[in-house]
């Protein structure tokens, strides 16, 4: 269980540089900076989720993974930093996201916590790829 909690950390702190590097330059636009709070909201709910889950504090992690589904309901909207042009693909993509926190939820309610795990390493992933992509 460590290499695996060991492995979904350094990914997860890879991504997150990753997203955060300077790459592209765009106009902030209210729009824009809605976005970028969004997602800095939501990482902020996915470490505290995170940290709850290794304390086994379920309850805590519901509350957490609540915040980022409300989020998570808005991507549809967001306006792509790059690969404009693969939107349909986004939107596959948000919506893998959306049924993995979905499967997330049921874990945590289960308190199954070889569950939550495994889709813990699965979120971070997906975080990475479309970040990868898009930002």
């Amino acid at each position: 269980m460590k290499p695996l909690m060991i492995i979904s950390f350094i990914v997860g702190v890879a991504g997150f540089a990753l997203a955060a590097a300077p790459e592209h330059k765009h106009v902030l636009t209210p729009a824009m900076r809605w976005q970028h709070n969004a997602m800095s909201v939501t990482n902020k709910q996915w470490t505290a989720c995170k940290k709850s889950l290794e304390a086994g504090d379920f309850a805590a992690a519901s509350t957490a993974l609540e915040g980022m589904q409300k989020t998570a309901s808005a991507l549809e909207g967001f306006k792509l930093h790059k690969n404009s042009e693969m939107t349909e693909k986004f939107k596959e993509q948000a919506d893998s996201y959306r049924k993995n926190l979905a499967e997330l939820a049921k874990a945590i309610r289960e308190k199954d916590k070889t569950r939550t795990q495994s889709l813990s390493a699965t979120i971070d992933n997906s975080c990475v790829q479309c970040h990868t992509v898009f930002r």
